[in-house]
């Protein structure tokens, strides 16, 4: 069927946003690419396969970087890009179709394949084009693109219905040619109704804006679960929608390490629905299978190997003391009648200040005269062995939860971790308070931003 196809200027899309719950999100292809010069003629080409699952938009991009040499005429576009679908090339059957797509649509090939190989099913790419005053029905239009107009670009759209795409079988093809004696580089970006999306580490360098993964919570749900909480704070850039596509080793993992043992789940294990691909987004994962009833030492990262591109790479680890301590009083409680003061975390908060916590484990709770007497327990701090503060139990624990058995008293320090650190904190080290266990007074962690 015939069909307007519209060429706008916009600037160019470094990363595909989500779209509505309602309208299937598009896959996207993004690669670097190098065009050599034409010769005698015969322009330079690639092909970029690409097969439709559904009606939808197809929208193609180019930004390219670098002529050489470079041209006296800065307006001059060497470059042309031309849709078409399958049915251009007559002689292409069914299963040759499958292989073209398995061989080109694996993740980072070197390149694409060029012209000479698909000339068995074409012969002279002129025919392809049809006369001026009627277009063959699997042309889909051109245009010229390769000079760059302040980061902005030309983009080629053609939206595909359903009749269309019981014709074509879905099977459409993005020819880029260089008939210039100019060599062209750059990154192609091609947005399609289809399920493979594929992203290059060269053309991932090229995006004016990145996302930023934080491991933002360490902690333990109810059922002591391990739950870890994955934002990205970038406002304006979404991890590409390629890294779903990403399997064994070239997967984004999310990683636990407790006391030295090892948990993973891949980036679309971990977020099916794709919220990641989002600026100012977070999702939350319970590692259902790992529980913990002691206290451990947790480190959760996501993507360790460093495979996504960010604007801060230090901040996607975080280490935490999980659990109760290795020994209290709760199950001597019953023997003393006593309270017992522990502390039973020290942690960053969302802002990455340091919070220490003291637990009444004991079976009694602290006499309130503690509070108005001169002979207060203190909170003493340390970072990385030198002396930092004194809390009194009185600015410790405002409002007396300590009175009580099992009571936590939360103090928040202020301080904005910006380095590994070491802090060690220990309660009522004066032994003001007669305690069920006074051997369980201190605890020492190693904490990162």
């Amino acid at each position: 069927m015939d069909r307007r196809l519209s060429v706008l200027v916009f600037a160019f899309i470094c990363l595909p946003f989500t779209l509505s719950a309602a309208v299937p999100e598009n896959a996207v292809l993004q690669k670097y690419f190098t065009l050599f010069k034409s010769q005698q003629g015969d322009p330079y080409t690639l092909y970029y396969p690409i097969q439709l699952t559904r009606p939808g938009e197809i929208t193609v991009s180019v930004k390219s970087t670098e002529l050489v040499p470079e041209p006296a005429n800065k307006n001059y576009e060497p470059l042309r890009i031309i849709l078409v679908d399958a049915r251009a090339f007559k002689n292409i059957q069914p299963s040759e179709w499958q292989q073209w797509i398995n061989k080109v649509n694996k993740f980072n090939p070197l390149e694409y394949i060029a012209g000479d190989e698909i000339r068995k099913w074409v012969k002279g790419i002129k025919r392809l084009f049809g006369k001026k005053e009627k277009k063959p029905s699997y042309y889909h239009g051109q245009m010229a693109c390769g000079r760059d107009r302040d980061g902005y670009t030309d983009i080629i759209q053609h939206a595909v219905d359903q009749p269309e795409l019981n014709k074509s079988g879905g099977r459409y093809i993005v020819i880029f040619r260089n008939i210039s004696t100019f060599k062209a580089t750059g990154s192609i970006y091609i947005s399609y109704p289809g399920e493979i999306s594929e992203l290059d580490t060269e053309a991932e360098k090229l995006f004016e804006c990145y996302p930023d993964l934080v491991m933002e919570d360490v902690s333990l749900n109810q059922s002591k679960q391990l739950s870890v909480k994955v934002a990205n704070r970038s406002g304006c850039g979404g991890v590409h929608i390629a890294r779903w596509n990403q399997k064994g080793v070239d997967a984004i993992t999310l990683l636990a390490n407790v006391d030295g043992r090892n948990y993973g789940i891949t980036l679309p294990a971990a977020d099916p629905t794709g919220r990641l691909r989002r600026p100012n987004s977070s999702i939350t994962y319970i590692f259902d299978k790992v529980k913990i009833t002691k206290q451990s030492k947790v480190t959760a990262t996501v993507d360790a190997t460093g495979k996504v591109m960010e604007t801060n790479e230090a901040n996607n680890s975080k280490t935490v003391q999980l659990g109760p301590p290795a020994a209290t009083l709760i199950g001597m409680g019953p023997l003393t009648g006593k309270p017992d003061l522990i502390v039973s975390s020290i942690r960053l908060d969302g802002a990455k200040r340091v919070l220490v916590e003291v637990k009444n484990a004991g079976i009694a709770g602290l006499d309130p005269a503690l509070w108005s007497g001169g002979n207060q327990p203190y909170l003493n701090l340390k970072m990385n062995g030198n002396g930092w503060a004194n809390i009194s139990l009185g600015s410790l624990d405002k409002d007396r939860n300590l009175t009580r058995p099992g009571g936590t008293a939360v103090y928040a320090t202020g301080y904005v971790l910006r380095q590994k650190v070491t802090i060690s904190a220990t309660i009522d080290s004066t032994n003001a308070v007669a305690e069920g266990n006074e051997n369980n007074n201190n605890t020492q962690v190693e904490l990162q931003p």
